[in-house]
This record gives C-alpha cells, sequence and structure tokens, in this order.
C-alpha cells in the first residue's frame, strides 16, 4: 500500500462480477469529475462541474461502440465525500464487456486501475474513517448471517471506535498529569492523583479490554459461522446428540465410552443461523499419547467455541464440569433424558437424540444464545484477527500500571505502563499505523471498494 499514490485518480468496477441490471464503474481523485463527464452527454450540453453532490442522466459515448449507452452519473465534489476527493460514479448497462469498456475509457484518459480495498483506505489516508470503521466495510460485505451483519454495522457506526478512542483519550490525560509530577515535582501547584482511586480505574479498564480480547479468540476464521462445542465426560451421549441435530449418521455412536477420539465437524441450522457444529472426545484423564492427543483436541476446540453445550446424562451427572475454557458462554443439556425422564433439572435443557425430545428447543436456545452474544459486541472476524494481540496488551499494560500504583511504584514506572496502553490501543483504532497493518486489511478488501 505505500508505493500507491493517493493523489492518483483511481477507477474500478464496483458492481458485482458477471452480468446485472446495472453496472457501476467507480473513480475518485483530482481527476475524477472531468473524467465521467468527459464522453457523457445530456440535454443540458456541458453544464460546469457541479459544486453538490449531482445525478445526471443521458448517454455515454464508448470507444469501440458505435451506438451510444443509456447512462446515470453521480458526482460528489471533494472534500465531503467517502474518500476525501472528488468521486463519480457511472451507471450503465450491467454488461460485462460493454462495463469493461467503459473502465478501458476511463483509464485511457488517465485514470489508473485501483487496487483491492483502495477506495475504502482513501478513505481512511483522508480521515473520513477510523481503521475499525474500515475493517467494518469489508465485515458487512463478507456478512453471511444477520447477527455479522449487525456487529459490523454497529462498528461502522463507532462502536468499537468509540470507546477506545475515549479510553485512549483518558489515558493520555493522565499520563500528561503523571509526567507533569514528574517534571515539576518540587511544585506545589501541581495536585497529587488519587492513586487508589486511579488505580481501581485501570485495573477495571484492563480487565474489561482482556475480556474483550477473549470474545475476539478464534474469531479469524474464513467461513464466518459460529463454533458451537460438544463438550462433557465419556459416554454423555454427545456423539449421539451431533448426529440427532445434524440429522444424520456423521460421528460413530457406541455404549462404550471413549468411542470419539478426533473431533468431527459440520454444518447445522439453528434457528436461523448455519453454525458448525464440533463433537469432541470426552473429557476424562488421558491414559496413552492417542488419548492425550484427543484431549488436547478437545481442549483446542473448546477455547475456540463460540458457545459450548455442556452435556450430562444420569450416569455422568456427578462428573466435575467441563474443565477447559471456563470463560466461554454455554448451556447446560441433559443428554438420554428418554432414560431417566425424572433426572431433568431446570437448569437443564432436556434432549432425547433417540426419541428426537427437546431438539427443537436446543436448537432455539442456541440461536438465541448466539444472537445474544453478538448483540454484546462481538466484532467481525478481521477486526477481531487484528486487534486481539494489541487489546491484550494493553489491557496487561493497565493490570501492570495499576500494581505498581498499589505497590508505592514509582510515577515514572506508571507512565510506562500507560504509554504502552496508549500505544496500543492506537494501533486498533489506526492513531498508530504501519504499511503492513494497511496491507493485511485492505489486500482482504474486493477491487471496486
Amino acid at each position: 500500500m505505500s508505493t500507491l499514490d493517493p493523489n492518483d485518480t483511481i477507477a474500478a468496477v464496483a458492481s458485482p462480477p458477471g452480468p446485472g441490471f446495472r453496472g457501476l464503474i467507480r473513480l475518485t481523485g483530482p481527476n475524477a469529475l472531468a473524467i465521467a463527464l468527459a464522453r457523457f452527454s445530456d440535454d443540458r450540453g456541458n453544464p460546469p462541474f457541479p459544486r453538490h453532490p449531482e445525478r445526471r442522466s443521458g448517454k455515454l459515448a464508448v470507444t469501440g461502440l458505435r451506438p451510444t449507452l443509456p447512462a446515470a452519473i453521480a458526482l460528489w465534489p471533494g472534500p465531503r465525500t467517502y474518500t476525501g476527493q472528488a468521486l463519480a460514479e457511472i451507471h450503465t448497462v450491467g454488461s460485462p464487456p460493454l462495463v469493461n469498456l467503459v473502465l478501458a475509457d476511463c483509464l485511457a484518459q488517465g485514470a489508473r486501475h485501483a487496487e483491492p480495498g483502495e477506495f475504502t483506505l482513501r478513505a481512511f489516508l483522508s480521515g473520513r474513517i477510523d481503521l475499525t470503521r474500515a475493517e467494518a466495510v469489508l465485515g458487512v460485505i463478507d456478512a453471511q448471517t444477520p447477527a455479522q451483519l449487525d456487529a459490523a454495522l454497529r462498528q461502522l457506526a463507532g462502536g468499537l471506535a468509540g470507546p477506545i478512542t475515549a479510553l485512549r483519550n483518558r489515558l493520555l490525560d493522565v499520563l500528561a498529569h503523571l509526567e507533569a509530577n514528574l517534571d515539576f515535582a518540587e511544585e506545589s501547584d501541581v495536585d497529587p492523583l488519587g492513586r487508589a482511586a486511579l488505580a481501581d480505574d485501570l485495573a477495571r479498564e484492563g480487565a474489561e479490554l482482556l475480556a474483550l480480547a477473549t470474545r475476539l479468540q478464534g474469531r479469524d476464521r474464513s467461513d464466518g459461522h459460529p463454533r458451537v462445542v460438544l463438550a462433557g465426560p465419556p459416554n454423555a451421549g454427545k456423539s449421539h446428540l451431533f448426529n440427532a441435530l445434524l440429522g444424520q449418521a456423521h460421528a460413530i455412536v457406541s455404549p462404550q465410552a471413549g468411542t470419539t477420539r478426533d473431533y468431527l465437524s459440520a454444518l447445522c441450522e439453528c434457528d436461523g443461523l448455519t453454525v458448525e457444529l464440533v463433537d469432541t472426545a470426552g473429557v476424562e484423564p488421558a491414559s496413552s499419547p492417542i488419548e492425550g492427543q484427543a484431549q488436547s483436541f478437545g481442549a483446542d476446540q473448546a477455547a475456540r467455541a463460540d458457545l459450548l453445550l455442556d452435556c450430562r446424562s444420569s450416569d455422568t451427572s456427578t462428573t466435575p464440569s467441563w474443565p477447559i475454557a471456563p470463560d466461554r458462554p454455554r448451556l447446560l443439556v441433559r443428554t438420554k433424558s428418554d432414560l431417566d425422564p425424572a433426572g431433568d433439572s431446570p437448569e437443564f435443557l432436556a434432549t432425547s437424540a433417540a426419541t428426537g425430545a427437546g431438539l427443537d428447543e436446543l436448537r432455539r436456545a442456541v440461536g438465541a444464545a448466539l444472537r445474544s452474544r453478538a448483540a454484546d459486541g462481538d466484532l467481525p472476524a478481521s477486526t477481531g484477527a487484528r486487534c486481539r494481540e494489541s487489546l491484550e496488551r494493553a489491557g496487561q499494560a493497565l493490570r501492570s500500571a495499576a500494581d505498581t500504583i498499589l505497590l508505592n511504584g514509582g510515577d515514572e514506572l506508571v507512565a510506562i505502563d500507560l504509554r504502552q496502553a496508549v500505544d496500543d490501543l492506537g494501533k486498533v483504532v489506526g492513531a498508530i499505523v504501519t504499511d503492513d497493518i494497511l496491507d493485511r486489511i485492505f489486500r482482504r478488501f474486493c477491487i471496486g471498494k
């Protein structure tokens, strides 16, 4: 991205691939309006460039094509545009060969073919959006479920950038106060900070950042489907329930405990959501290298789960709770309820893979839990993958600063931790950015966005 000239005029096809009702060519840069208008005509002749956003309908002359094309052009003078520059769109017949001819004319007049994500990159570079909103654009494009779309739209509206920027600004104020104390330690007009209250605030904010980073774990998946993991002791009926929810046999089912060694996964519909359902080995002490690897696989899947189904049956009800990934949200599921109807507990969802009882209720509960979690602040996968490490470092730095204050450490040590947190939060919103971060984000965009 560093080799691109942000002052070039760029052009690209911005409509979906293939034929359609309308084709769209998007341009931005100093000559965008001139290029869009050069071969366009309407009943007004050649009116001047617009001073405000304007839409015009008319005909478009295209090199190599004898008849003119019906077209409409939308014109936005800068700088109050998406990219911060003059921006134009040419709307015409959605035939790919014709759209490509129009694009070729734009390139022949001096425009450069846009790189993937370059329109949104210019929006970021011009200060029109921050880095999290740029990623939210990609999240909207890639959303496969209503929950993913909602999360991306919330982020696009500033749902992440607002709180992170506010926290970073507060830390900058505290840092300035600390550094003033260091520089003017002998001056009586510099009030001392309420150290205990400050330590409490920093510890709380650090814990919130670490909790957010934990929620983002495993969200850099390419498929975008929420992961629902069946967990529990051996012989709890997980594989039988896995097959029942899928409606077909995927996992081997046996009354003998420990049948599942590797994990299995398949896509499953749950109350309108497509989820990745994962069956894992029952949790128990490993007595062989193979069982140890099965336990490791199960632990990894549980740590990356969006939702755990903690499965129990009457013969495993006294087994200790699933000990792995205690931070993961979970539903308590009673399996084999047909064998022991009296054993049902209000806190458990009673199910029977043999009779089908409770399966619809479980699907609805899974969908509700995942939607609730999305509404509680989950982020698009691209943001989660990029920000998790920065959020973890910032959270740890704030906790370290709080500990230093409580141990009566020097303000210079507290300032070091606060500076680390400020820098890491700056990376999240794009206040501190490097070429490799921009490359990682914008190379995932399609051309024309």
